[in-house]
């Protein structure tokens, strides 16, 4: 066996599989590795299979290889050299890299035994392997890999070669199968092949010819361990190392493990995170170390302990740090067909560029998380970094149980399948076959590239650098569209409500010509009436009189056709004034709407100080401990903002949504939303609160316009 490395003073090895050299600590699975080597005997190709977090990758490391290794397998002998590989991306270049490395002992982590044939140039060994089915074979056979004793290629977690076939090299992966079954077909020299691959991946095993064939002939279902079994794997490492455990801890770690495969590696964690309290107790007490209850307890029992320890880890990140964090794993996971969620490996350098940093950034939070307490990222600790270093997700378990890496995979769910839905309305449309984007579904993608900001580096993911760059040009030339459609629009109410007024004032002035003609008839018939009734003389005085009364009429009359003229105009005015008022209404809404949804802090400053601050809109606010701290010690609160329920009884009655900017370069999202549902209420985590935060109020009335106003948030926490 090779000596202890990395977690040689400790008897759980974690989140992590178990390695080689850790067989004295691998307890209860002495049966099934009895049954592996039975059928690897056999066949020569041995398929490891089971659901993820089962422990296949221990069964083959820490059980069969050590046994290997001591012999257990007569027929073969005991001498072996071990290769250990992923497929990941180019996994034939992947096989290469593992039979040039020499000079390494067996039996560690992506270690090898090394032999006397001398190094082997990792790009004559990859074209070798290049040359066909029978590539290996004639590999092993003029370089004598094999020439002192066994070889066998473990190739762990085989399924991610599916993910390399629809993806990547088709021809590649196809390649890759063929070699592996050709190279255990043959009996002239020692070559065996073990594969470990998550069981939910058994149907797709059908797109490599030979393949289901051979996982027929020599499949190993690996079973789940028995209460007693269990009972080992949790007593036995701690008296390896001269510790214990409670009995009444071991009865609830027991009955605590349920049926789900991700049990198994949660439990390991656990114990694990117990171990080190235990021990570090016993440093103070100079007694022998004791698993408790208390401490079972204080880790959050196994639902909790992972998720709990990996938000730790979060919370110990500055804000600038915990970001890149979150890309990180962003990438490092991928959602399949029915929400299966699995690990996407990824190079340091393409995380960097899709976090929009340097790969020096990205360093100190790989090293973070891959401490060898943690494992939550590989490759292990101890592993210089570069920027091409392949990042993976240290177990899939993680993704599972981890609430926060849970909403961060459905993020980036509802993320790429918006992209990919607007890059293939994007090519239609460059293709003449679809049109811009409209309302509501043009809001939403702006609401989108405006809040994830998302790289070209990102795209590469769902497509390629030209794609994205078309998506974008798709996005920006609806944006346009649809701003020139809402400014013709507003051009053509104003127009309306310019002709309307118009028409109101030619109605008036004919009505008015109307009735000064209506008075004109009505005075003619009058004349002739007296003519014919009193005598002329009559006639002349009483006219002369009449002539008086009547220029008199004339001249009132004439007045009230002024007076009425100058009203009309008075009503035209007023109708211009209200439809330029509205415009203008229209024209700042969107304006303020647009300066908070794109950030635009010098605007929305200007607007603050427009609008000053109304003594009947007030806001509050609340802050409550998370628990975490930062790594400077400071600790983490939760703050709430809200409208107080004075303002919501008042001047707020009829707000429909209210946004709060965070104006500071902390804040990776600026823009907290809330709607009524929740009283407005928007929430942060943080370990400060903000002197001015502004304030977007909207109203259910399309025609009220919105409010900005802004407030103290430490002065309101104060209150």
């Amino acid at each position: 066996m090779g000596s202890r490395i990395d977690f040689s003073d400790a008897p759980y090895p974690g989140l992590r599989p178990f390695r080689p050299d850790e067989a004295d600590i691998y307890f209860g699975r002495e049966a099934q590795v009895d049954a592996l080597l039975g059928r690897l005997q056999q066949r020569r190709f041995l398929a490891v299979v089971g659901p993820s977090g089962c422990g296949k990758s221990s069964l083959v490391r820490a059980g069969m290889i050590p046994a290997l290794e001591t012999g257990f397998m007569a027929d073969a002998g005991a001498e072996w050299r071990v290769l250990t590989m992923t497929p990941g991306d180019h996994p034939l270049d992947r096989l290469a890299a593992c039979l040039s490395a020499q000079g390494e002992r067996s039996g560690s982590e992506g270690r090898q035994r090394g032999d006397e044939s001398g190094d082997l140039p990792t790009p004559l060994t990859a074209a070798a392997l290049r040359s066909g089915p029978l590539g290996l074979i004639d590999l092993v056979r003029e370089t004598r890999l094999a020439a002192h004793g066994n070889l066998l290629l473990v190739v762990d977690q085989f399924e991610e070669i599916f993910r390399y076939w629809e993806k990547g090299d088709r021809d590649e992966a196809d390649a890759f199968v063929s070699l592996l079954l050709a190279s255990t077909a043959q009996r002239e020299l020692p070559i065996y092949v073990v594969i470990t691959m998550r069981s939910d991946f058994l149907g797709e095993c059908a797109v490599f010819s030979g393949l289901p064939e051979a996982i027929n002939d020599s499949q190993y279902l690996t079973p789940r361990i028995t209460r007693e079994q269990c009972q080992l794997a949790i007593v036995g490492p701690a008296r390896v190392f001269g510790g214990s455990v409670e009995p009444h801890l071991v009865n609830r770690l027991l009955n605590d493990f349920g049926p789900d495969p991700d049990q198994l590696p949660l439990l390991q964690h656990a114990l694990m995170r117990m171990w080190q309290r235990a021990r570090a107790r016993a440093e103070n007490t100079g007694q022998p170390p004791l698993l408790t209850q208390a401490d079972y307890t204080a880790l959050g029992g196994l639902a909790r302990a992972l998720s709990n320890h990996a938000d730790e880890v979060l919370g110990e990140l500055p804000a600038a740090q915990r970001a890149i964090a979150e890309v990180m794993f962003r990438c490092l996971t991928e959602r399949g067909m029915g929400r299966r969620d699995t690990r996407s490996p990824a190079i340091l350098a393409d995380v960097a560029s899709v976090a929009g940093v340097t790969a020096q950034d990205v360093y100190p939070v790989v090293e973070a998380f891959r401490r060898p307490d943690r494992s939550f990222i590989v490759p292990p600790s101890g592993r210089p970094l570069t920027p091409s270093t392949l990042l993976d997700i240290g177990h899939e378990s993680l993704i599972r149980q981890w609430r926060t890496l849970g909403d961060w995979v459905e993020q980036e769910a509802t993320c790429a399948s918006l992209y990919q839905r607007l890059k293939v309305t994007a090519r239609l449309w460059q293709q003449g076959e679809e049109a811009l984007l409209r309302n509501p579904g043009l809001e939403r993608a702006l609401q989108w590239l405006a809040q994830e900001r998302p790289f070209s580096a990102w795209a590469k993911r769902y497509g390629s650098e030209e794609e994205f760059a078309g998506t974008i040009a798709f996005l920006r030339a609806s944006e346009q569209a649809w701003s020139e459609e809402q400014r013709r629009q507003q051009e053509a109410a104003a127009l309306e409500q310019e002709q309307q007024i118009a028409r109101k004032t030619r109605e008036s002035e004919q009505e008015r010509l109307k009735a000064e003609n209506t008075a004109l008839r009505n005075h003619k018939r009058f004349l002739s009436a007296i003519a014919v009734l009193v005598p002329l003389l009559l006639a002349a005085a009483i006219g002369a009189g009449w002539q008086m009364k009547i220029a008199k009429d004339e001249a009132k009359a004439k007045d009230r056709a002024v007076q009425a003229a100058i009203a009309a105009q008075e009503v035209a005015r007023a109708e211009a004034d209200r439809t330029a008022q509205l415009l203008e209404r229209l024209t700042n809404s969107e304006r303020t709407k647009r300066a908070f949804l794109t950030g635009d802090i010098e605007a929305i400053r200007q607007l603050a100080r427009a609008a000053g601050k109304s003594p009947e809109m007030q806001f509050g606010a609340t802050k409550t401990a998370s628990g975490w701290k930062a790594s400077d010690g400071k600790p983490i609160y939760r703050y709430e903002l809200y409208p107080t329920p004075a303002s919501l009884a008042g001047p707020l009655a009829s707000a429909s949504q209210i946004s709060y900017y965070m104006a500071h370069e902390t804040f990776r999202e600026k823009l907290l939303t809330a709607g009524p549902a929740n009283g407005f209420a928007a929430s942060y985590q943080g370990w400060g609160c903000l002197t001015v935060v502004y304030v977007l109020v909207e109203y259910a009335d399309p025609e009220r316009p919105p409010d900005v106003t802004s407030y103290d948030m430490c002065e309101a926490l104060g209150r």
